[in-house]
C-alpha cells in the first residue's frame, strides 16, 4: 500500500490546500502518516477523519494521558482522531526523558519510516522544524513535495541537502518537489 507522511509549519492558518491533497490521496487509496501538532498536522488528522480514519496513523510526541503535550501539541484532535477510528501511536520510539525538541524530531523521523513521499504545507519559506523532517525525507530517498501556504516563492533547503525545488505536482495541485544534487562520483 502507498503511505504519504505529511507534515508542516505549527502556524500555518487554516487552508483549503491541506484539505483537497489529503482528500485526493485517501481518494487515490493511500494511506498517511502525520504528526499531533496544532497548525498543519492538526488540519491534515481533521481533514482524514472527516474522510476515512482507518488509513490514517498519527504519530504523538505524548502520552494517551497528554503527559509530554505542550502548546504546539494538537490533543483534542489527536483523541479525535482515535476514537473515529485512525491508528494512533503514543511516543513511537520516544520516551519523556528526551527534552521536547528531540522528542519532536524522533516522533517525526519514525512517521516517515515506510513512507513512499513526504509532503509539507509551510507557513514561511524557513519553516525550521518542516526543513529538518524533509532533509531526514530526503536522505532516506523519499521524494519530497512542499506547498507554499503562507507565502509565494519556494521554501528553503531540507536541512543538510545540496539540490534546489523544482516546480511539480502533488496530486494534481501546485506544489514544489525537491531535487537532489546529482552525485560527482559514479
Amino acid at each position: 500500500m502507498i503511505t504519504y507522511h505529511f507534515g508542516g509549519s505549527r502556524s500555518l492558518i487554516s487552508s483549503p490546500v491541506v484539505y483537497q491533497v489529503v482528500t485526493a490521496s485517501l481518494a487515490a487509496g493511500y494511506s498517511l502518516h502525520v504528526g499531533c501538532a496544532i497548525g498543519a498536522d492538526a488540519q491534515v488528522i481533521q481533514a482524514a477523519i472527516n474522510i476515512n480514519p482507518a488509513r490514517l496513523h498519527v504519530f504523538a510526541a505524548f502520552t494517551a494521558e497528554h503527559f509530554g503535550a505542550w502548546s504546539g501539541s494538537a490533543v483534542a484532535t489527536v483523541h479525535a482522531a482515535a476514537q473515529m477510528g485512525a491508528r494512533v501511536s503514543f511516543l513511537p520510539r520516544v520516551d519523556l526523558a528526551i527534552p521536547l525538541a528531540g522528542r519532536l524530531i524522533r516522533r517525526s523521523k519514525t512517521a516517515l519510516f515506510g513512507c513512499n513521499a513526504s509532503a509539507f504545507f509551510l507557513a514561511t519559506p524557513f519553516s525550521s522544524g518542516s526543513l529538518a523532517v524533509a532533509g531526514a525525507a530526503v536522505r532516506a530517498g523519499q521524494p519530497v513535495f512542499a506547498f507554499c501556504v503562507g507565502f509565494p516563492g519556494s521554501p528553503g533547503c531540507p536541512h543538510g541537502c545540496d539540490g534546489h525545488w523544482l516546480p511539480a505536482p502533488f496530486m494534481n495541485y501546485a506544489a514544489w518537489r525537491w531535487q537532489p544534487a546529482q552525485s560527482k562520483f559514479f
